[in-house]
């Protein structure tokens, strides 16, 4: 069920960044890295910063010219004709999708040098042998975004795992969300899981494209995100590598006891050093 989840909240509802045709001349537009899960962009219409370890989708003109999508883990460095380095280093892809111009990649951990926690790194995108002008994407150390259907802005894949609960195993959006999955809404109180990305580094580190934990107990966990549930914080258990899933954490909380009920209730994170909340109102579930 977690692979169904996470490719239908991939791959449902994409949100075109540009009009592109696959003939196109290929190149990735100004400020076309986004979270590959808010697609968070700036006034300006650019993609925000990213984080070490994150999935970012890269939008551009032409990039690739045939469907393909990573179907072993670890993920391969090169998948349709297209590779991406940052700062030189080999990207892991999930995705190339020449429909959209549009390339999911993980950010590699160890992008940046050794000390240094944000900045801008050098992106290059490599299409059938011919590389794309290189273009600055701006890092910092965590830059939280929550898995929704459709992506980007839509029901979070927020899971209700709360043993005997009327919503357990079932995604916390409206009865008829008609989203692909079976859907309830959240009782105040019970204990569930969402997806999400850029929560940068986990301990014990994670190799770039794997959804393997190397520790002996298969936990690697990640600074602790604050939660909100329509402003409410939640407590959380747990964020770390979700299994078998490279570049997405899973988070565990409760619902807060006061949490606000209804539908459209947001879903936010902010960073464990508490500098990045992701937006309002773009991963929202339904509380009863």
């Amino acid at each position: 069920m977690k692979e169904r989840i996470l490719k239908t909240a991939a791959l449902t509802g994409l949100i075109l960044f540009l009009a592109v045709t696959a003939s196109a001349q290929p190149s990735v537009a100004p400020g076309g890295v986004l979270n590959a899960a808010s697609f968070a962009k700036d006034s300006s219409g650019h993609g925000t910063a990213v984080a070490p370890g994150s999935l970012v989708s890269i939008f551009g003109t032409g990039l690739g010219t045939s469907q393909a999508d990573a179907d072993t883990v670890p993920f391969s460095t090169s998948l349709g004709g297209v590779s991406v380095t940052f700062n030189g280093v080999p990207a892991p892809l999930r995705d190339v999708i020449p429909a959209a111009s549009l390339v999911n990649a993980q950010l590699p951990f160890e992008v940046l040098a050794a000390g240094q926690t944000s900045g801008s790194v050098t992106m290059v995108v490599t299409v059938n042998n011919v590389p794309i002008a290189p273009m600055a994407v701006p890092v910092v150390p965590q830059a939280p975004g929550v898995f929704s259907i459709p992506s980007g802005v839509g029901t979070a894949v927020l899971v209700d795992i709360t043993q005997g609960s009327v919503a357990f195993g079932a995604v916390a959006g409206p009865a008829n969300a008609n989203i692909g999955l079976a859907t309830h809404p959240i009782p105040r109180g019970d204990i569930a899981y969402f997806y999400a990305t850029g929560l940068g580094a986990m301990t014990p580190a994670v190799p770039d494209g794997s959804g393997t934990c190397p520790a002996a107990d298969g936990i690697c966990s990640a600074a602790l995100p604050a939660v909100l549930i329509g402003n409410v914080s939640a407590q959380v258990f747990f964020a770390g590598q979700a299994p078998g899933f490279p570049g997405v954490y899973q988070v565990n909380i409760q619902i807060p006891a006061n949490a606000p009920t209804g539908d459209g209730i947001s879903v936010q994170m902010v960073s464990a050093d508490g500098t990045v909340t992701s937006a309002p109102n773009t991963a929202v579930i339904s509380v009863q």
